[in-house]
């Protein structure tokens, strides 16, 4: 393929991939990748242990800081991408700038999911995707004894961990949709609860929260179905949605992400999507079904890349490791125990 202006919106590990693939395989091209995050491409799993103190925040970046620019890669860091004109090829930004582009591909990635009920309480509950979110957890931290965490993602068990190691009171109200993409059943329900407790975790039988109220900077009253009490923190962990909504309107075929097909390509010729923001087509189960986790995005940003420059690679997942949940076909290889 003779593509010589390439753009990639998102800056994660698939997007990060994406761009070093492409400098290998085209290194006449032109490539710019666009992040709405102020901060180069890290590896989001290893923030719970950054909170924690265990691990220095710099070790935390998937590259060096003039990686890009020894590649001649144009890192256009907080630079927001808000639709994309498909029929001209342009990406246009927030401040009204308009890239043209000969491919593309969409790696922005999940952001964090809040319930509804649980929306109107938002600005009282933290969550845990960026660096941003890991700084504020530490200047909280130093402030506060004890937390409760909502919900039960993978985050929410990795993060329960650090806090533990710390010496800090663990409240936690476990949410079924939470799991997602694991199957939430009564085994599981039953395994989590045992290991927190083991761990020293407060399980709450409680499965609504009826209240939050920030009592001072140290103290937030909480009001469920079954008790009251205060902690210094409430955090907010019901797995990601695609950060797809800026392409609501855009022509893309969107369902929970962005529909490709085998090879990741979209219904646009030389649009790709890749990471957890695409449900990807298996020909094998007639279905879509998505991949969770940092090492996935790695490699679907790759095979997207290299499909992009004319191959025919076709992104594969064990069929132990796809079911069927909720009607979405998922790829669990992610998960790890807790």
């Amino acid at each position: 393929m003779s593509t010589e202006r390439f753009v990639i919106i998102g800056n994660g590990p698939a997007a990060n991939e994406a761009a070093t693939t492409l400098r290998q395989r085209a290194p006449q091209s032109g490539i710019t990748v666009f992040g709405k995050e102020t901060t180069r491409s890290y590896k989001p799993h290893l923030l719970p242990d950054v909170v924690a103190g265990r691990l220095d925040a710099e070790k935390i970046f998937a590259s060096p800081e003039d990686y890009y620019n020894e590649r001649d890669i144009q890192l256009r860091l907080g630079q927001k991408v808000v639709q994309v004109d498909f029929n001209k090829y342009q990406v246009i930004l927030e401040h009204r700038e308009v890239v043209s582009f000969d491919g593309l591909i969409i790696a922005t990635g999940g952001k964090p999911r809040i319930p509804e009920p649980l929306e109107v309480f938002e600005d009282v509950m933290m969550t845990l995707k960026t660096t941003e979110d890991a700084r504020l957890w530490i200047d909280r931290l130093a402030r506060v004894d004890s937390v409760l965490m909502i919900g039960g993602d993978l985050t929410s068990l990795s993060l329960t961990r650090a806090l533990i190691n710390i010496g800090k009171k663990v409240f936690f109200i476990i949410d079924a949709e939470s799991f997602w993409p694991l199957p939430f059943n009564e085994r599981l329900h039953q395994e989590i609860h045992a290991r927190l407790r083991e761990k020293g975790v407060d399980v709450s039988s409680s499965r609504k929260i009826k209240r939050l109220t920030q009592l001072s900077d140290c103290s937030i009253q909480v009001e469920t179905d079954c008790a009251d009490f205060e902690v210094g923190i409430v955090g907010a962990f019901f797995g990601l949605v695609p950060d797809v909504r800026f392409l609501a309107r855009s022509g893309l075929d969107i369902d929970r992400g962005i529909l490709v097909d085998e090879n990741l390509q979209t219904r646009f010729r030389n649009v790709f999507a890749a990471g957890d923001c695409a449900q990807v087509y298996n020909p094998v189960i007639r279905d879509y079904w998505v991949s969770i986790g940092y090492d996935n995005a790695r490699t679907l940003g790759r095979i997207a890349a290299l499909n992009m420059l004319g191959g025919m690679i076709a992104a594969q997942a064990s069929p132990e490791s796809i079911f069927s949940l909720n009607g979405v076909q998922v790829n669990t290889s992610w998960w790890m125990e807790f």
